[in-house]
């Protein structure tokens, strides 16, 4: 049995716009990834678009991993929506203004981190910044929802221990971190040659397409991703 993994609306969205799939597939693959999806997750990544022309190709995309157990959808059912509104009221309780707390995650984001403490995941596959900031770095979120505010942010830091300690041993990646880590891996070849060129495309088709990085953080990728030798 490999790594359970949690993988999020907008990291799937991403990694089906950048044309990345096949290399996405070949990533969980290789390094044998239990990938779940929240039928929230599913429902908006594919269900629902997949009736809209503009998006139907990419929910087609989606649809096939999940059809081809890539990605794995869970149901949802009462444990999992109990585990959900405890996050969703924790998290949401923890920023503070002068008028009240500030709500920072929806039900589908707190929806895949129920999934990840339910079936104990190691890893969750997010692009979304709000959340992973929350459980990476809840200093500069704050610093983020101070600018946002125009105004002082607390924390409650009960809550956010609360929150964190849940999470302790979750580690987040965005999508320009499978695609820098499918290069390392050698696992361009069923969509790009192995270059830096197209390293640098990728991870550029990325941020495009949803994902939260910048331009020096995707050179840093290029400079500093290990090669094959």
């Amino acid at each position: 049995m490999g790594i359970k993994a949690v993988i999020d609306t907008g990291t799937m969205i991403t990694m089906s716009g950048t044309c990345l799939m096949n290399v996405f597939k070949s990533f969980v693959k290789a390094n044998k990834i239990e990938l779940m999806i929240s039928s929230t997750i599913a429902q908006e990544s594919v269900w629902n678009p997949i009736n809209n022309k503009k998006f139907a190709l990419n929910a087609a995309r989606i649809k096939y991993a999940i059809d081809q157990q890539i990605v794995k959808s869970i149901p949802k059912n009462s444990q999992i929506n109990f585990e959900m509104e405890k996050i969703l009221r924790i998290a949401n309780n923890i920023f503070f203004t002068q008028n009240g707390p500030i709500s920072i995650i929806q039900s589908g984001e707190a929806e895949a981190l129920a999934l990840a403490k339910i079936y104990s995941a190691k890893a969750m596959f997010i692009d979304e910044r709000t959340t992973r900031s929350l459980i990476e770095n809840p200093q500069r979120l704050k610093q983020v929802l101070e600018r946002r505010q125009d105004e002082p942010v607390r924390i409650n830091q009960d809550n956010l221990n609360a929150i964190r300690n849940i999470f302790l041993d979750l580690k987040m990646f965005r999508s320009v971190d499978i695609i820098a880590l499918a290069y390392e891996q050698d696992l361009f070849n069923s969509e790009l040659a192995h270059g830096k060129l197209e390293l640098e495309a990728a991870l550029y088709s990325a941020k495009f397409n949803g994902c939260a990085v910048s331009e020096r953080e995707i050179s840093e990728y290029v400079r500093n991703v290990k090669d094959r030798k």
